[in-house]
This record gives structure tokens, C-alpha cells and sequence, in this order.
């Protein structure tokens, strides 16, 4: 039996970039998606294993060769030109046949081409298939990468407002269904001061505003240290309390770190720091 979605390889984290000879990407702020083509038949996949080939049927017309596992960013530009995530979503959820936003397909790797794995040939290699294999389509292209200055490229993308960059070992294999070192991504974070106003019933979120009583949505990421502190200090003081939620009678600043602000004005994926008191 033919497999015909393979699990990602995964990135690790670190906070600046240093300087080496690896290649340095821009990452893409959309959708991760592993495009796979057997028998004909072209399957498109999130990195979860869920199938959403009938959602963007435009990338199902293509001249790829049979037995190819392509490795990418899906992504929607917005008017100025950059990756807009609120975008990409819209589009994911949508069943509407037209009109639809047009998406783009980044590849950056390829897995399997004309039904060879490729998994153990090193990145740079994989790359050289990768130029061959994709052939022109107006909603594919292959990622644009450099060899090294990624702290040059990282400086860029930060005042151009982007998501961040990705640095890969360009001597590294693909690791399927591995979180490894060999590939690293740095996030353009921004960080902000706040307030803490409430927590949610059952599961752990907490509201958040701004100083000037602006609702920036719900906090879900805090370390299990910081949780305890929030919870003794919210016992000191007194709760009103609504269906989901208790509000504090005295809001808590923190330091709060996100990656971008939502056009609702919510943050996006907004992380606790450090306290304020």
C-alpha cells in the first residue's frame, strides 16, 4: 500500500539568530501542507493528518511527476503584499466555490520524487531535486533561500513586520515526524505590557486588556510556575462571576509577548512573561 502523507519534519525554537553558512529562509506565516501525488491523483494534507484536498482544488491541477511528496507553507498576501494568517484561515474555512481568495503553495523540500524516498539525501540536495521537480503553476512556487546572514535577513524581516526567518543545516536529511535542531526557526515577537482581568472556567485561559481597557482576547500560555503564582494571588482578592468566566476586582499587570495584533484587535497567540508587581 502506497503512503501518501508523511508526518512533517518540525523546527525548534531559539530566540536570536547566530551567523553560520546555513541557509536562511523567511518563514511563512500560514498553513503547514504536505501535497502528495500517487497514482494521478494529487492529496493535499495539514501536518495533523487531515485531508483538505477539496479545499483548494487549484493546486490539484499540476504538472508534478507521479509519485512526488512535496513539504510547504500555504499562504494568502494581503493588499501589501505580505502573508496575512487571518487570510489563510478565512480561506481554509470557507466552502464557497467563488469567489475565493487566491492562495500560494511555498515548497521548501521535497520528500519522495518518481516514487524514490529522498528523506536520507542531505537538504542542499533535496533542494537541487526540489528546482527540477516543481514545475511553473501560478499558485506554486519554490522558496527563495540564502546561504548564511541570517542575522542580516532576520533584521529585514522584523522591519518589515514578517513572521521571521527559518535556518536549516544544509547538510541535514529529512527527520520524518521529528522536532530536531537540524532546522530552527526565529520568531519576530512583539511584546507589550497588560493587564490581567479575569480567568476562564475549566479550562486555563485568561482575559486580557490593555491599560487603556482594550480587550486583547484570552492568554492560554503560561508556564506551570506562573499559573500557581496568578492563582494564589487571585484567591487574595474578590471574583464577580458569569457563565464562563471570573473577573478580578483588581486587574494584574503583566508582561506579555505575541506574535501580531488581529483585525478584531485581539493578540495573536499572546504568552505571559513576567509579572509587573
Amino acid at each position: 500500500m502506497i503512503s501518501i502523507f508523511v508526518s512533517p519534519m518540525l523546527l525548534n525554537r531559539i530566540d536570536t539568530p547566530t551567523e553560520n553558512n546555513w541557509l536562511t529562509e523567511l518563514k511563512f506565516d500560514g498553513i503547514r501542507l504536505i501535497l502528495s501525488k500517487h497514482d494521478g491523483v494529487t492529496r493535499l494534507y495539514t501536518r495533523h493528518n487531515t485531508e483538505i484536498t477539496n479545499r483548494f482544488p487549484e493546486l490539484c491541477a499540476n504538472g508534478i511527476e507521479d509519485g512526488t511528496i512535496l513539504d510547504g507553507e500555504l499562504i494568502v498576501l494581503n493588499d501589501d503584499g505580505q502573508p496575512d494568517f487571518e487570510l489563510v484561515m478565512s480561506r481554509f474555512r470557507s466552502y464557497k466555490t467563488a469567489p475565493l481568495l487566491p492562495v500560494q503553495f511555498v515548497v521548501f523540500d521535497i520528500i519522495k520524487h518518481k516514487h524514490t524516498w529522498t528523506t536520507s539525501l542531505p537538504l542542499i540536495q533535496r533542494k537541487e531535486i526540489l528546482s527540477k521537480a516543481l514545475p511553473p503553476h501560478s499558485h506554486m512556487t519554490e522558496i527563495k533561500w540564502i546561504e548564511g546572514n541570517a542575522e542580516a535577513y532576520f533584521d529585514v524581516v522584523c522591519k518589515k513586520d514578517l513572521e521571521g526567518i527559518v535556518v536549516k543545516d544544509p547538510t541535514s536529511t529529512y527527520k520524518i515526524n521529528k522536532r530536531t535542531s537540524d532546522w530552527l526557526k526565529i520568531i519576530n515577537y512583539k511584546y507589550t505590557d497588560g493587564l490581567i482581568t479575569g480567568y476562564r472556567k475549566g479550562e486555563f485561559g485568561l482575559l486580557i486588556e490593555s491599560f487603556e481597557g482594550e480587550t486583547w482576547g484570552i492568554m492560554e500560555h503560561m508556564s506551570i510556575k506562573s499559573r500557581k503564582q496568578f492563582y494564589e494571588l487571585a484567591k487574595m482578592q474578590n471574583v464577580n462571576e458569569d457563565k464562563k468566566f471570573f473577573h478580578l476586582e483588581t486587574p494584574l499587570p503583566c508582561k506579555i509577548r505575541y506574535r501580531h495584533v488581529t483585525k478584531q484587535g485581539y493578540l495573536r497567540i499572546p504568552t505571559f512573561i513576567d509579572w509587573l508587581i
